[in-house]
C-alpha cells in the first residue's frame, strides 16, 4: 500500500501548485532575466535587510517584510509592474494582497530564492557580501 501513498502525494502536489497559480498572479524563474532587464518592472526582494545585504540579485530593491507597510509607497512606482521575491514564495502573501488592493500590478516569483541562484545566469547577477 506504500505505492498508494506516493500516488496521493503526487496528485496533491499537482493540484496544490495549480491552485496557487490560479489564485495568485505568478511569474516563473525562467522569465526573471527578461523582467530584470525591462524598465516596466520593479523587482522587490522582501527578505530581511541583513540577508539581502549579504546576497541579492542586482537591480532589485529591498523592502523588508517587517517595514513593508511603512516603506512601500516611498520606493514603488505605481506605473510599473511589481515582482515579489522571497525566501519562500508562499510566505507573506499579505504583501501581495496589500499591493493588489492599492492598485499595483503585482506578481509573485514562483520560485524560492535559494532555487533561483542555482541558475548560472542568475548567479552571475547576484551580489554577494564577503566578510573578512
Amino acid at each position: 500500500m506504500q505505492w498508494l501513498d506516493y500516488v496521493f502525494k503526487f496528485i496533491s502536489k499537482v493540484f496544490a501548485s495549480n491552485a496557487f497559480k490560479k489564485k495568485y498572479k505568478v511569474k516563473t524563474a525562467n522569465k526573471l532575466l527578461k523582467i530584470l532587464k525591462n524598465n516596466k518592472w520593479q523587482v522587490v526582494d522582501i527578505r530581511g535587510p541583513l540577508v539581502y545585504a549579504s546576497n541579492h540579485i542586482k537591480n532589485t530593491i529591498n523592502i523588508p517584510v517587517m517595514t513593508f507597510n511603512y516603506n512601500y509607497y516611498k520606493k514603488l512606482e505605481k506605473h510599473k509592474k511589481i515582482l515579489l521575491i522571497n525566501s519562500n514564495y508562499r510566505s507573506d502573501l499579505n504583501i501581495y494582497r496589500t499591493l493588489k488592493s492599492k492598485g499595483f500590478k503585482t506578481y509573485i516569483l514562483y520560485s524560492n530564492y535559494a532555487d533561483l541562484i542555482i541558475n548560472p545566469e542568475i548567479d552571475e547577477m547576484t551580489k554577494i557580501m564577503i566578510y573578512d
